[in-house]
């Protein structure tokens, strides 16, 4: 008695749990990968498409302070007073209109680009504004907006208010440039510049305006409110520089993280390379989607910088979250098939060991009981088969021997059969390989053969009535006649021919087919066009068999026209440049689609006294070559047949 090495039941418990955990395993890996890479990129994405709506934001404020004093230019009461060089009656109108709309300052400047009124600063004006790219444009007749760095100086000289509300403390912030800088003194404006038109349409000077943003949180807290509804989902910010001037985003305190500083690496890109940043960002203490792109002067220098971001935190719960229900969800699964397979395991192993029991029994020659499996399965099965070869072993073991000269017996005569029939085939195989040997033969010679009687007519009508010579042309016309017979006897098979490969040129054979071709049809109602002059290709194959495919063609292309027609022959290279294709179109009555399927079948033709191998020869021969023909024809228009074959034979071309 043999002992078991391992039981059946740890063997079937090991194979269920063992691709189980692996699928288990893989699915929460594959599972969870997905899920989270999918969210994340998501909202990567969703921070890009923020970015514009805040760009659309920022844009619509400068917009807006364009328009602004693009109405008020047009004013001519205002042009009349620069002329005159009084502003009283204007002044508590350009109040109003610095209180109403939160402007820094307005200014009024005459047609040299000097400024004649500072409503913000009455006191200060002469100086010239004339280098100022908004004011030049506005000289011009333009209204243009855009962003623009003041230094202290001229933001005192504008409105004396901005140079003590425009300086930032700057703040230590981990992952940003080191910088010894204490404050940002300088201050980024939103600046619009109109022309003011004088009663004839002339430029009178210039109305400027602008809105200083260090500190002015308005903008940012528009984009915010109007991307993602509260700041909890994201922020955004204005950069001077790399220093946070205004922002929604809050520090530790849940204070606005004024004067923080842009982290290193997304200033080397923005600022430094003027290029847009989207990706993961380090954000004053904690990691953003963020997306940034620069800030330009109207001379295209870069300023700043506009920013929104998510935090990545809510997102890293979210994945953990999902790990824990996969995890869950996966445990539980696992539990169930290890409980399953364990009691799975336990039910078949019992039977299993009953049978096994059962063949040694037997094997020593033992009287064996029926086993008896109380179950509906394939061990049920297993063991009512195995009672009954119990059965028949017992009862004809006295005629074993007789079976097995009997079972030989019947497997020589099967074998016997099975050579009988493979002889048959081979014969078969023989038959057909020299019926498509004979065919292709055949049609070779039908070609020339044309060509032989058509010359021998004409022979035979230049030689008169009772000539010697004539009754020497009348035995070459029963010859031919004989030939004629034998060729259509041997046309009935199919073809298979060995290829003698050789470089030659296309357009020659086409050219020599095309010359030759009249000896056969007469070309009086034809007009043939050799479309494929100049674009000569060579190409590698058997010369004759390429010969005799496109004479069939033309043959074909040329009795389709029975009134007469025009037969257009083109090549051109494919665009892979390794094959070629010719076509052979006819204007003849077309083809009908019931008979464009079997128009390459054996034995199918259309014509009186056709033999239906023409076409068959042909897409063999094409075949042969690696190549392809095709046909496509609509009745009444025509038909064009496309041939394209490789210019190279592959290495078992013979």
């Amino acid at each position: 008695m043999h002992r078991l090495r391992t039981p059946i039941r740890r063997k079937l418990l090991f194979a269920t749990l063992t691709p189980l955990t692996a699928a288990i395993l893989l699915s929460w890996l594959i599972g969870a990968s997905l899920i989270t890479d999918r969210i994340f990129k998501q909202a990567q994405q969703k921070v890009v498409g923020d970015l514009n709506s805040a760009r659309k934001v920022y844009w619509g404020e400068i917009e807006h302070l364009s328009g602004m004093v693009k109405v008020a230019g047009l004013s001519s009461d205002l042009s009349a007073s620069l002329r005159a060089g009084r502003f009283s009656e204007h002044r508590d109108m350009l109040h109003k209109l610095l209180r109403s709309e939160q402007l820094s300052f307005i200014n009024i400047i005459d047609n040299r680009g000097v400024v004649r009124y500072r409503a913000a600063n009455p006191r200060a004006a002469g100086d010239s504004l004339a280098a100022d790219p908004l004011v030049a444009r506005a000289l011009r007749g333009a209204v243009s907006g855009g962003s623009q760095v003041y230094d202290p100086q001229r933001l005192a000289r504008e409105n004396p208010a901005l140079a003590k509300a425009v300086s930032i403390a700057i703040k230590a912030t981990p992952r940003s440039r080191s910088t010894t800088r204490g404050s940002e003194d300088r201050g980024l404006l939103l600046v619009a510049a109109a022309p003011l038109l004088a009663a004839d349409g002339s430029v009178a000077g210039v109305l400027q305006a602008g809105q200083l943003l260090n500190g002015d949180s308005r903008v940012v807290d528009t984009i915010t409110r109007i991307v993602y509804e509260r700041e909890e989902r994201g922020a955004a910010t204005i950069f001077l520089g790399d220093v946070r001037i205004a922002t929604s985003v809050r520090d530790a305190g849940g204070e606005r993280a004024t004067g923080s500083l842009m982290s290193s690496e997304v200033a080397s890109v923005v600022l430094e390379n003027n290029r847009p940043w989207s990706d993961r960002a380090f954000v004053l203490n904690d990691w953003y989607f963020s997306a940034y792109e620069p800030i330009t002067d109207p001379d295209g220098a870069t300023i700043g910088a506009l920013y929104v971001g998510m935090p990545e935190r809510p997102f890293l719960t979210l994945r953990t979250n999902i790990n824990l229900i996969f995890g869950g969800v996966l445990a539980f699964v696992a539990l169930i098939g290890i409980a399953l397979s364990g009691w799975i395991s336990n039910k078949l192993a019992g039977p299993v060991r009953a049978l096994a029991e059962g063949a040694r029994r037997m094997a020593a020659g033992e009287r064996i009981e029926p086993i008896v499996v109380n179950t509906r399965d394939e061990i049920a099965l297993l063991a009512d088969e195995f009672n009954t070869m119990a059965h028949e072993v017992s009862t004809l073991k006295n005629t074993l021997e007789q079976k097995v000269e009997r079972r030989t017996a019947q497997l020589e005569e099967k074998s016997l059969q099975l050579l009988a029939t493979q002889k048959e085939l081979a014969k078969a195989e023989r038959l057909s390989g020299l019926g498509l040997l004979a065919a292709g033969v055949a049609h070779e010679i039908n070609n020339p053969l044309a060509i032989i009687r058509g010359n021998t007519e004409l022979l035979q009508d230049e030689i008169p009535e009772g000539a010697e010579e004539r009754e020497e042309v009348e035995a070459i016309m029963l010859e031919i006649g004989r030939i004629e017979r034998i060729v259509n006897n041997l046309r009935v098979f199919s073809r298979s021919g060995i290829k003698r490969v050789s470089i030659f040129s296309l357009g020659n054979v086409l050219d020599s087919i095309l010359d030759q071709v009249g000896h056969q049809i007469p070309l009086e109602t034809y007009r043939i066009a050799r479309d494929y002059w100049g674009k000569d290709l060579e190409i590698e194959g058997d010369q004759d068999q390429i010969r005799q495919v496109f004479t069939n063609l033309i043959i074909n292309g040329l009795q389709a026209m029975a009134g007469g027609g025009i037969l257009t022959i083109d090549l051109s290279p494919n665009a892979s440049g390794e094959s070629v294709s010719v076509t052979v179109t006819d204007s003849g009555p077309g083809i009908s689609p019931e008979h464009l399927e079997k128009l390459f079948t054996p034995f199918f033709s259309t014509k009186s006294r056709g033999t239906g191998l023409g076409l068959a020869v042909s897409y063999g021969i094409v075949s042969d070559h690696g190549g392809e023909i095709k046909v496509t024809s609509r009745e009444g228009r025509g038909a064009t047949f496309t041939v394209s074959l490789p210019l190279k034979q592959g290495t078992n071309g013979h």
